[in-house]
């Protein structure tokens, strides 16, 4: 991160660190290695950060992000304006303070200054994050988002990984989208977007079918998810049952 931080200082790039990374470090633990970091930056253009880190650069995303490897650490950076919820004028502003406002989940509703000078506070924005944190409900930030089975997937899994209850408008979004996608599908996007399946088709079907039974309470509350341990039942085989052995 320090010789990020060089390059930054180079060019006057203001620069905060956003989302899930801060939310490890707060919620998960502060000595964790992050799985990857994301970075918005002003004051540059996508060419400009392309050039800056062209030795580091692994890709370029479809909304012009890019992915750079520093040292082992997998980065994520973008310019503040090509961040999707500003281009689609879905949040106003525009600026760092309505960053966390872009957010799927409010877990991930939080950005912190990068660098700062002598004799001057971090400027963090998060209130909806720091909410979240105290109550430890896991629910809707921004509902709009191009990419539904990614959102159920993930929602899923980071309530899983914090232990968070589901709040009501998470858990009818969950209802709704989950159950019109494919068990492979929702396997598929794992491997995508993480490298692996943490979760096979029938335990997500199932957190899924729970979900939906409880989402539909005439006074919703928040839902706790079932431990790992309850997942991964399954129904034994006939053979297997006492009643079944003595019944023959």
């Amino acid at each position: 991160m320090r010789t990020l931080l060089d390059v930054f200082r180079a060019h006057d790039w203001e620069v905060f660190v956003f989302g899930g990374t801060l939310r490890d470090l707060l919620a998960v633990s502060a000595t964790a290695a992050p799985r990857d970091v994301d970075l918005v930056v002003a004051g540059a253009t996508g060419e400009a950060l392309r050039a800056a880190f062209a030795r580091q650069l692994v890709r370029v995303n479809r909304f012009g992000g890019l992915r750079l490897q520093v040292q082992k650490l997998p980065v994520d950076i973008w310019t503040l304006e090509s961040t999707w919820a500003f281009q689609q004028k879905l949040v106003p502003g525009g600026d760092f303070a309505q960053l966390p406002r872009t957010t799927f989940l409010n877990v991930e509703a939080v950005a912190a200054e990068m660098d700062t000078r002598k004799g001057r506070a971090r400027q963090v924005y998060g209130d909806a994050f720091f909410r979240a944190v105290r109550e430890q409900v896991l629910e809707i930030n921004l509902e709009e988002n191009p990419y539904a089975g990614l959102c159920v997937v993930r929602s899923l899994l980071t309530a899983r990984k914090l232990h968070y209850a589901l709040g009501p408008r998470l858990a009818r979004y969950l209802a709704h989208h989950g159950s019109r996608i494919d068990g492979a599908e929702l396997e598929a996007i794992q491997r995508s977007h993480y490298g692996r399946v943490h979760l096979g088709r029938d335990q997500l079907m199932r957190l899924i079918r729970i979900v939906s039974g409880r989402a539909t309470a005439t006074r919703p509350r928040p839902i706790e998810l079932p431990r790992a341990r309850q997942l991964e039942w399954t129904l034994p085989r006939p053979q297997q049952l006492d009643w079944y052995s003595r019944a023959g």
